[in-house]
């Protein structure tokens, strides 16, 4: 399955939701406008084309049809079919890719109280296929509840059902395709390095460990965090020595340094900066000074 890769924030907006039943014969009409329109079909099938290829919207499939390319029924209804629809506003730029390569165990950037815009990260909407929408069908019919009886009481719940129905989606695609050989390996991986972070790192307990060179390893832990398995145990680290500058006043950074494994105190400020972007001694003024 393919899926559109959003940046977020703003997070994308939900314009209107509706639910259908089409008898036989009928057929959408062609349409291109600024929105997704996505289609969910409980039963029957839907026959949608999107700038000329060619998609059967089946029972327990759904269709993401993206802005600015032209979508019509190709081909008239054969049966009775259910369908539900939303229709969405996001401007970001989207990209596509396999689920199957979707990162995510990718470490993202927190955001801190020196920000002052939200940082971008991203979340996935699948395009086209077969998927386990029974918690999704739920969701839906109460978006569409919430919908028709819209009020002041009402618009904050339609909102939250929408964020729910694209984590659920996010959710049914990491368990069913993006759980690849490789996505598999790098989340154990991922496991092993935080439970051993006091460790020496070994490439050879890798190895040993997982059956695989570290060559292999190391590619597929890259592929789904960005970091090599020794940048990664140093991000675990500096997680660490985060935590302690923030909740142990008694501690010398030196000591600290000591703790997550990096006793030469120098090496550690410049990995500490390099990860935090400020010393070690800034980072705990800093937190242990904020007020609020």
């Amino acid at each position: 399955m393919d899926c559109l890769e959003w940046s977020v924030s703003p997070m994308p907006q939900l314009v209107t939701v509706g639910h259908g039943v089409w008898k036989p014969g009928m057929r959408h009409f062609s349409r291109n406008f600024g929105l997704y329109d996505v289609l969910f079909v409980r039963s029957g099938c839907m026959y949608m084309a999107e700038d000329g290829r060619e998609y059967e919207v089946r029972a327990g499939h759904m269709l993401t049809l993206e802005p600015g390319k032209t979508h019509v029924g190709y081909r008239e209804s054969e049966e009775e079919t259910e369908i539900f629809w939303i229709h969405i506003k996001h401007d970001s730029e989207q990209c596509r890719l396999p689920a199957e390569q979707i990162p995510w165990s990718l470490v993202l950037r927190k955001g801190t109280d020196s920000d002052l815009a939200p940082v971008n990260r991203p979340i996935y909407m699948p395009k086209f296929g077969y998927m386990e929408l029974k918690e999704a069908w739920i969701i839906l019919e109460e978006m569409v509840r919430l919908h028709n009886r819209l009020s002041v009481e009402t618009v904050l719940g339609l909102q939250v059902q929408f964020v729910q129905l694209l984590a659920k989606l996010q959710e049914l695609v990491r368990t069913s395709e993006a759980e690849s050989r490789s996505g598999r390996l790098a989340g154990a991986v991922a496991a092993y390095l935080r439970k051993h972070e006091s460790l020496p790192f070994c490439t050879g307990q890798l190895e040993k460990e997982f059956h695989y060179n570290l060559d292999y390893i190391s590619r597929c832990l890259k592929r789904h965090t960005g970091m090599s398995p020794l940048e990664y145990l140093r991000h675990v680290r500096m997680e660490k020595a985060r935590r302690l500058l923030e909740q142990s006043a008694e501690l010398t950074v030196k000591q600290i340094a000591e703790i997550v494994c990096m006793p030469d105190p120098n090496y550690f400020s410049r990995m500490f900066r390099k990860e935090s972007g400020i010393s070690p001694a800034e980072y705990r003024k800093k937190r242990l000074g904020y007020s609020g």
